[in-house]
């Protein structure tokens, strides 16, 4: 349905689009036998959206970008894409910005104000003083936060507006939505952290009574909670940071968050797992920035072995036991995160199948087929300390 009645490009009021796009998009002028319904949002768009305020003018188009792909409304993804070129944002990150905005590079800043708006614009009645907090922890105070709210509720407006009216696109949209997966909603910690993926039993959870208590108000021993998995928690960190100074920092950080989310633990994972997977989220939360690292879901690399030969030895014959731990950790450090963490998880630390893929948001096939492929990468690193030539003697 296409719905582009008579128009009037004269009404005082569209003469803003006009100098701020250059010309008056087909939505507008559509609406145009309402000059006072025009009037309205004009006015709107312009105090909230181009005029100076508390957010940055970036800041709100981002915004406009993240929940218009939410309501996979191509419209206002590509007509302010072609807005964002003149403020110097290029159409490739505008892209990556309404698809999946947590691998376009953004600050951390900029991520959790998305991440609010995502959660806003999907999940409404889910927004809670926890959300609004981390805006604050995030450098966010509450006239940043009230425009970002109004921001959200002003592309949702526009969007119905747009699919309302059936209002054809000014120009051929680089995006076509909906996609298989746009702003995939940035679940809660308890959503995203007990999301039953496998069939990990917790009736055993040794946890459980510690739990209790400090849901129950003795915060001290959380104390415990700390002691029992600090190691772990630790190594994970270390494993996709690689940086002790950062690992360290991360892990102070997972633990306030598991601290602020207690309360909405509800056992539907072990708490360990519950944990691992916050740390896994603090730790790729860390590398969404000037670095570009592989994160845990990047599964386009296609690796095939190249170097599978016996090794000539056992290698504890070659090595004594505490040099064979180094350097194993040593290669294991070299992988690519995804496959060094769930190594970590499954080998190292000896989690199950189930709790490590738990802690990854896998499913088990998939724990699974990451940890050989894992496996097989550390094998073939490791071959010129193990392997013989065919002379005899260690390459």
């Amino acid at each position: 349905m296409s719905f582009l009645p008579e128009t009037n490009d004269d009404l005082p009021s569209l003469a803003i689009f006009k100098r701020h796009f250059g010309f008056v998009p087909k939505v507008f002028r559509a609406q145009t036998k309402r000059p006072d319904l025009v009037d309205s949002q004009t006015k709107l768009i312009d105090v909230l959206l181009f005029q100076k305020g508390a957010l940055t003018r970036i800041q709100k188009e981002f915004i406009l970008l993240v929940v218009s792909g939410t309501n996979n409304n191509s419209y206002f993804a590509a007509l302010h894409s072609k807005t964002l070129q003149f403020l110097g944002v290029k159409p490739q990150q505008s892209e990556q910005i309404t698809i999946d905005y947590r691998l376009a590079n953004l600050s951390e800043a900029d991520s959790a104000l998305l991440d609010f708006s995502l959660k806003l614009a999907s999940q409404p009645n889910g927004i809670t003083a926890t959300d609004v907090d981390l805006l604050r922890d995030a450098g966010f105070n509450d006239e940043q936060i009230l425009e970002a709210v109004l921001m959200a509720g002003l592309t949702h407006l526009l969007n119905s507006v747009q699919i309302g009216l059936g209002v054809e696109p000014d120009f051929k949209p680089r995006l076509t939505l909906p996609l298989k997966e746009v702003n995939l909603p940035a679940d809660s910690e308890r959503q995203m952290l007990e999301r039953p993926l496998t069939d990990e039993s917790v009736s055993d959870d040794p946890d459980v009574e510690v739990v209790r208590r400090v849901k129950g108000g003795d915060t001290d021993a959380f104390e415990e909670l700390v002691r029992r998995h600090g190691r772990r928690v630790y190594r994970s960190l270390i494993g996709i940071l690689e940086n002790a100074e950062e690992a360290e920092d991360a892990l102070q950080d997972c633990f306030l968050k598991a601290f602020q989310h207690l309360p909405e633990f509800e056992g539907r994972a072990r708490f360990s797992t519950w944990l691992v997977r916050i740390a896994i989220n603090t730790g790729v939360q860390r590398l969404r920035g000037p670095k570009n690292l592989d994160t845990l879901d990047d599964e386009s690399e296609d690796f095939k072995p190249r170097r599978i030969q016996a090794w000539g030895d056992n290698p504890e014959d070659s090595y004594s036991r505490e040099e064979l731990r180094k350097l194993v950790e040593k290669e294991v450090m070299k992988l690519p995160v995804k496959y060094r963490v769930a190594l970590m998880l499954r080998d190292l630390e000896e989690l199950s199948t189930e709790e490590a893929a738990n802690a990854l948001g896998l499913t088990i096939p998939g724990l699974k087929a990451r940890v050989l492929r894992g496996r097989l990468m550390l094998r073939e690193s490791m071959v010129p300390y193990f392997a013989k030539t065919s002379a005899g003697v260690r390459e």
